[in-house]
């Protein structure tokens, strides 16, 4: 059964951020609330700009269609303040949110080097500029909700550089399952007593570095333990025998700790604290962009490291301790692995005799292991994940 578009899109898009069900408050194109009414949800919200986005994409300027991008957020200074992530160039007058100026402001705000700018006023939501990416790296750490049609009746939702749901042909797409037990336990490693969505999300984290991995065009292998599992527990040596599998880091390379130090700057200094002096609201400003320079030095050497023959080996916490790494066989014969489809169906096989040594090592680091996870990028540039699943080996492309 086809969905009920686009409400779907944002019950998925929910599910999948482990957000509350849809409600079934709706936001009008152009309404307006009373001051006494309670503010539309998110979910209202979010539904208005996939409705809106997906008109605007079969809509013509001039005779052309333009594919067009917004990011959302849920005041003007959340582009205006803060880690310099967006060059914000702002209306003087805010555009009414709709269809017909989508279309004939598409070509000006140029997706995907630049998204029309949408916030909420007076219960409306309106395009209050241009927002074009002031750098990709500190782009990428940005957790803005993006709504983009890159090409007529398709809308994607982002969080972040990242998508996480797609609606085309009918059809509501997803880049992992929505029943994903390993990213969720990882987060909750990473993050231990703290909130900050910046470390909840370690999945855009994981996300970059397989598109660094893609960009290099080298292919490689990343691989996740279990909780409290080590190379000991992988390899069932220790000592001098190990290093002849793996090349061992001493100490760990560790992105989830840098992750969490980036989250704390952030929450301590956050971007619209009033500040008694500009010289204090600077150095604030410097310790959050040089913690997230320190985030993205040791995601570019992770993806460098993937191009050595052999797989990098991170612990649940997102530490890396080794690379180089000639992962064990099975435990047992792998007598079929599935190929999870865009829907998230799971009942295509996948032959593992066609593949080459990346994606069986891949398949036997998961197998009997519900709690690891892997991440395989080809030399032809297509990437996936090996994750088992209710007893399942499940091969699922990004």
């Amino acid at each position: 059964m086809r969905p009920k578009y686009p409400a779907d899109v944002t019950a998925a898009f929910l599910e999948l951020e482990g957000q509350p069900p849809l409600a079934a408050q709706r936001l009008a194109p152009g309404s307006r609330i009373a001051p006494d009414e309670a503010p539309p949800s998110f979910a209202a919200i979010l539904t208005q700009l996939i409705e809106t986005l997906f008109f605007a994409s079969m809509a013509t300027e001039e005779g052309r269609l333009n594919p067009i991008g917004v990011v959302f957020a849920e005041r003007l200074a959340n582009f205006e303040s803060g880690e310099p992530a967006w060059d914000l160039v702002r209306f003087g007058a805010p555009v009414a949110f709709d269809a017909e100026h989508l279309a004939n402001l598409a070509p000006a705000s140029a997706w995907p080097r630049s998204f029309l700018a949408v916030v909420p006023v007076e219960g409306s939501l309106v395009i209050a500029g241009i927002a074009g990416a002031h750098g990709h790296s500190s782009l990428a750490l940005d957790q803005l909700v993006r709504v983009v049609a890159p090409k007529p009746g398709v809308v994607a939702v982002y969080r972040g550089d990242w998508e996480v749901v797609r609606y085309e042909r009918g059809a509501v797409r997803t880049w992992m399952p929505k029943n994903r037990p390993q990213l969720d336990s990882i987060e909750r490693t990473v993050a231990r007593d703290q909130a900050s969505s910046l470390v909840r999300n370690a999945r855009s984290y994981l996300l970059r570095i397989v598109e660094g991995m893609v960009e290099l065009g080298r292919g490689g292998l990343l691989v996740i333990l279990g909780p409290g599992e080590g190379l000991p527990q992988l390899f069932g040596e220790e000592g001098n025998q190990l290093d002849t599998e793996v090349k061992r880091l001493d100490p760990a390379l560790g992105l989830g700790s840098a992750i969490v130090d980036l989250a704390g700057a952030r929450e301590a200094h956050p971007p619209d604290e009033q500040r008694k002096s500009p010289g204090a609201a600077a150095r604030d400003s410097e310790q959050v962009l040089q913690r997230s320079e320190r985030v993205n030095q040791v995601l570019d050497l992770i993806v460098r490291l993937t191009t050595v023959d052999g797989a990098v080996v991170m612990s649940h916490a997102l530490d890396v301790l080794a690379f180089g790494a000639k992962l064990p066989p099975p435990r047992a014969i792998i007598s079929e692995v599935f190929a999870a489809t865009p829907d998230q169906r799971m009942d295509a096989s996948l032959s593992l005799d066609a593949r080459g040594t990346r994606h069986r090592a891949a398949a036997a680091f998961v197998a009997g292991y519900p709690e690891r996870i892997a991440f395989i990028v080809s030399q032809d540039g297509n990437a996936a994940t090996f994750q088992e699943i209710d007893g399942k080996v499940v091969y699922w492309p990004l």
